[in-house]
């Protein structure tokens, strides 16, 4: 191959793994901003393991546990700034192969 051509194929492989990643990320938010619906989700910090979120048994919906908000708001500010990176990387990403290619 040319060299031309394996840097677009690794920048198609970088892109692909970088919008991988995203989605992941994307996946993850999703999943808390949702309480994880009906199972609830926890957060492990250094093999302690805290419920952040349940499902109410009444109407069946992941609810937050009394005193647990700023766990919940932590986790979603984490996951946010996780899934901009990936965002990031991805732009980045494109970019590089938008550049490969038009040169």
């Amino acid at each position: 191959m040319s060299k031309y051509t394996e840097a677009i194929t690794e920048a198609v492989k970088a892109l692909e793994s970088a919008e991988k990643s995203h989605q992941i990320a994307s996946e993850r938010l999703s999943t808390v901003r949702g309480h994880a619906g009906q199972q609830g989700y926890s957060v492990t910090v250094n093999g302690v393991t805290v419920a952040v979120s349940t499902c109410d048994s009444r109407t069946y919906q992941g609810t937050l546990i009394r005193g647990r908000e700023m766990i919940h708001l932590g986790a979603l500010k984490a996951l946010g700034a996780e899934l901009q990176t990936a965002a990031d990387r991805v732009r980045d990403c494109r970019a590089h192969l938008a550049a490969i290619v038009t040169a």
